[in-house]
């Protein structure tokens, strides 16, 4: 097959564009991902600075004993230990090693005194390749540290390490992967399309001139023509043909600049407007069009004074200084844009070579999206604080909770027999007692990642285990529990006790939410070739349709004696797996909760 001029121009453009395209794409995720590993860097060196700090002061105080002892006794060191663990929700935990790798003091204390794992460290991470470090943020999830050494009288003594789950990282990674695949595929497709549009372009005055020297070679022009040959008239024909084709690919390429530069400015939310040497008005985009109220075809040509009135407070600012010829930044002026007044900066750069003045470029920023930017970040600054500051109060109500607890018990063995009313009275305070740590412990799981402890896991069999758990239960709410289970189920890799966490939660609320009794149906299916669900199905009450985005949300509850973090539990542990919740309900029908996990070697 023979192609043309246009087919091969068109195919070369489309190569190119997609060259471009993700060449530019591929580097543009790999800072990505260099930039969300150094911000996670970022917050653990604050942490571990912080706990390096008070460390210090612990052991500065008088006093005698081993160091490591004196450390893992003192309650502030302790405190910010787990107080710190809320700080990011990449975090997983934080401890203090002494130098034989020896844990002194760590945010799960059942870890104390054991030795330390040693993990690869964050710094490592970043100083792999952008195609090592998606491999490793995209795999299965791990631990990084980082790790602040710690002297004591000039001699290493213990440090501080900070671990970070890559699996955590992951959504906020993923987010700006969506956003730049979507648009470099924009970009493709505009950019291939202005390609074939420019090829067509190009071609055709080529065909016109092709035809006009066709005219004047059968005498269809004034001028006599002359046979296709080696002579003067041919070589004149050839001249034409070679100058109009010159000319017009100069025009073809100058409207194409043009129209190129012009989309350009005009996508941008900042004003761009473009001065001559005298005032007058060169070139602006679409948001300048709403500062002035004048099309950019009206405005070409005219003054700065013909355009804007005396009094407009643009040409307060921008009078004085055309006439001195001075550059200004960020100056806030507020000017009537569509109606209304706004606050914009207004930044002004005159541009001149060695002889003579270029003119000048003017760049009006909306205020407004700038404060609300700053606002957005002013909000997750206190967010963060407050996870801390909540964190750190879970922490103390526990304390005179278990001592309530401890002299409750001992008040029932001091009355030998008790009158029914004070009986009553204490198995209330009891049962209160309970339930406020029930909430207290799963708060503190909700705000304080756990660190996964993966294993082959058959979930059918956990599915049952669980079941049995709750059974006796539910049999005295009149639900019965049936099993559709696929045989043959590939067993998955995760953390057992985190899953049935998971599915304890999910059965708990399903059978809460069937007063008038019925069926639990826990089905399993491998969805070949990687994924394993496990299905749970009442006839409850159902869940109405404005409530399905709501019900993972931490403290969202539709039950009087619930608390709202069971959901936002399972949520939390099945998305640390790197796996998904389905919710479907029909209001009296019932509620089917799918959670799907990854099948890996």
């Amino acid at each position: 097959m023979r192609w043309n001029v246009r087919t091969k121009e068109a195919a070369v453009v489309s190569v190119f564009t997609v060259l471009v395209v993700a060449t530019t794409t591929g580097l543009h995720l790999g800072q990505l991902g260099r930039v969300v590993v150094a911000e996670a860097e970022r917050q653990a060196d604050l942490i571990a600075r912080q706990v390096y700090a008070q460390s210090a002061r612990a052991l500065s105080r008088p006093g005698d004993g081993d160091p490591g002892e004196r450390l893992r006794t003192d309650r502030e060191v302790r405190s910010l230990v787990d107080a710190s663990v809320g700080y990011s929700p990449h975090l997983v935990h934080v401890l203090l090693v002494d130098a034989a790798g020896t844990i002194l003091v760590h945010s799960e204390r059942d870890r104390e005194g054991q030795a330390a794992t040693e993990r690869p460290t964050l710094a490592a991470l970043l100083q792999q390749g952008a195609l090592g470090r998606f491999r490793v943020l995209y795999g299965a999830s791990q631990i990084y540290e980082f790790v602040l050494p710690m002297n004591l009288d000039g001699r290493p003594f213990a440090s501080v390490r900070v671990g970070i789950s890559t699996g955590l990282l992951r959504p906020e990674l993923s987010a700006g992967v969506r956003q730049s695949m979507a648009l470099a595929g924009l970009a493709l497709a505009g950019a291939w399309g202005a390609g074939i549009l420019v090829a067509a372009l190009a071609l055709r005055p080529v065909r016109e001139l092709t035809r006009d020297v066709g005219r004047l070679r059968r005498g269809e022009a004034p001028i006599q023509s002359a046979p296709a040959r080696k002579d003067e008239l041919g070589e004149l024909a050839a001249q034409l043909q070679l100058l109009g084709r010159e000319l017009e690919s100069d025009r073809v390429k100058a409207l194409s600049d043009r129209a190129h530069l012009q989309h350009v400015v005009d996508i941008l939310e900042d004003g761009v407007v473009f001065f001559t040497p005298d005032r007058r008005i060169l070139f602006y985009n679409r948001a300048t069009e709403a500062v002035v109220e004048r099309p950019l075809d009206e405005a070409v040509g005219l003054r700065l004074d013909e355009l804007l009135e005396a009094a407009h407070p643009l040409r307060l600012l921008l009078d004085p200084a055309f006439e001195k010829r001075a550059d200004f930044r960020n100056v806030t002026v507020a000017l009537p844009v569509a109606g209304q007044m706004k606050e914009l900066l207004v930044s002004a750069f005159f541009v001149s070579d060695v002889e003579r003045d270029l003119g000048a470029m003017v760049l009006l920023r909306d205020l407004e999206s700038l404060k609300t930017l700053q606002s957005l970040i002013s909000h997750s600054a206190k967010l963060a604080a407050l996870g801390r500051l909540t964190s750190g109060v879970a922490h103390e109500v526990k304390n005179p909770l278990n001592a309530m607890m401890i002299h409750l018990e001992l008040v029932k063995e001091s009355l030998d027999a008790p009158p029914a009313q004070v009986s009553q009275s204490l198995q209330v305070i009891g049962s209160e007692i309970r339930r406020l740590d029930r909430v207290v412990q799963g708060f503190l799981k909700f705000v304080r990642p756990q660190e996964l402890h993966p294993k082959p896991v058959d979930l059918g069999a956990l599915a049952q285990a669980v079941a049995a758990l709750v059974e006796a239960e539910a049999q005295k709410a009149g639900v019965r529990i049936a099993f559709h289970l696929a045989p043959g189920l590939p067993v998955v890799s995760a953390d057992e006790e985190l899953l049935r966490q998971a599915f304890l939660n999910i059965l708990q609320n399903a059978y809460q939410a069937m007063p008038n009794g019925g069926t639990i149906s826990i089905g399993t299916e491998w969805q070949r070739p990687d994924w394993v669900a496990v299905s749970f199905a009442d006839e409850g009450v159902g869940i109405a349709p404005a409530d399905l985005d709501r019900i993972f949300s931490l403290y969202y509850t539709t039950k009087p004696e619930g608390n709202g973090i069971g959901l936002s539990v399972v949520y939390r542990i099945v998305h640390m797996h790197d796996g998904t919740v389905d919710v479907e309900s029909d209001v009296g029908r019932g509620t089917t909760m799918t959670v799907k996990l990854p099948i890996r070697a």
